[in-house]
């Protein structure tokens, strides 16, 4: 029918097959509820207009008179029909809005725990028999030859006692170690050196005099000379107290352990001298020699005699030291000065026989004249 200049074709729904789309689409959503009205609205005014075309078509026959039933093929009104038609539903499904269904993402669920069974431990069970025993073991035992070591004798220092002459009776008494310093005991053990302490800055009564290396120097020079005169150093401060000692060996200290040994701490380390006197003495006939090396000075006489001076050659760069106090003494073996003893090489002194049992008279000279470090090694 022709409404207007357009032709409208009216196409009716069936009831089932419109149950049938819904069954097929399921629950309408709200967003697809609203476009269904929309459509519902279309749908309606569209038929409005098919009845209105088709009152005016009966209108227009009654006028005309002709003949509905009468058709001619497939007029273009009808082709255009159902092309608006197409359109519309076209239309109707654009408006359809599709929903997009969220997929849940999957979470882990960690399994159940699975109960393990308990085993219970049996403690082995071990049977002993009681007439079990022990195997014998077995021992090997060799014999085993000690090789014997050989004697070895050194030359004994006696001091107004026989010393070591006389076997072990030879020691008078035993020396007090609390009370044994680097220059020598407390305490007399009857075969000793006695050592004596000069301080040449005071007089015999302690007062300060006028000092200084060269006259320090000097006044050893003379006392050597002299045959190891004591009278030379009654001028001069000596300590009350006197040490006893085997041995010189004092590695290298501070100059002031001297004074402090002798209880003289308020004396200052330097310009100081310790003289030590005794007897060497062997059981049997024997020939050597002494050496050693000192910081400052170490002199050693036996008879009066000089047998070696291992004091240092020059004192301060200024002035030969040890020339200065024997100058009249010099070393005739090569080997000195090629070994060190402490700090300085030591120096080899001169030939000494000794007697079977023959004591000989020995003193001992060292001391310290600038301060700071000394050392004295005697062997």
């Amino acid at each position: 029918m022709l409404i207007g200049g357009i032709f409208v074709l009216r196409y009716p729904i069936r009831e089932k097959d419109a149950e049938a789309v819904k069954e097929k689409r399921g629950a309408p959503s709200k967003k697809n509820t609203a476009s269904r009205r929309i459509a519902n609205r279309i749908s309606l005014q569209f038929h409005i207009v098919l009845e209105q075309s088709e009152q005016q078509d009966g209108e227009m026959e009654k006028k005309t008179g002709k003949n509905r039933n009468v058709v001619k093929g497939m007029p273009s009104a009808v082709l255009l029909s159902i092309v608006i038609h197409a359109v519309l539903f076209l239309l109707a499904g654009m408006l359809v809005v599709f929903t997009v269904v969220k997929k849940e993402e999957k979470r882990f669920e960690p399994p159940k725990a699975v109960e393990r069974p308990k085993m219970k431990l049996k403690k082995p069970k071990v049977r002993i028999k009681k007439t079990s025993k022990p195997k014998p073991t077995t021992r090997i035992v060799t014999k085993m030859n000690r090789a014997s070591m050989p004697d070895i004798q050194l030359p004994e220092m006696a001091g107004m006692a026989e010393g070591l002459s006389g076997g072990i009776g030879g020691f008078d008494m035993m020396p007090d170690i609390g009370k044994t310093t680097l220059f020598g005991g407390a305490q007399s053990i009857g075969n000793d050196f006695v050592g004596t302490f000069y301080d040449f800055k005071r007089d015999h009564s302690g007062r300060n005099i006028p000092h200084s290396m060269h006259k320090y120097t000097q006044v050893v020079k003379e006392f050597v000379q002299s045959g190891w005169n004591t009278s030379k150093l009654s001028r001069y401060y000596q300590s009350p107290k006197k040490l006893y000692a085997t041995h010189v060996m004092v590695p290298p200290v501070l100059s002031l352990t001297a004074p402090e040994a002798f209880g003289e701490p308020d004396t200052i380390g330097y310009l100081w001298m310790i003289h030590y006197k005794g007897a060497l003495v062997h059981k049997k006939g024997i020939t050597f020699r002494f050496w050693g090396s000192a910081d400052d000075m170490l002199v050693v006489g036996v008879n009066g005699e000089i047998v070696l001076n291992g004091s240092v050659p020059m004192m301060m760069n200024e002035f030969p030291f040890a020339e200065g106090i024997t100058p009249h003494w010099q070393t005739s073996s090569s080997y000195s000065l090629r070994y060190y003893m402490g700090g300085w090489k030591s120096v080899v002194g001169d030939w000494i026989t000794l007697e079977p049992g023959v004591p000989l008279d020995m003193e001992v000279l060292i001391g310290e004249v600038p301060g700071g470090g000394f050392s004295a090694m005697l062997a």
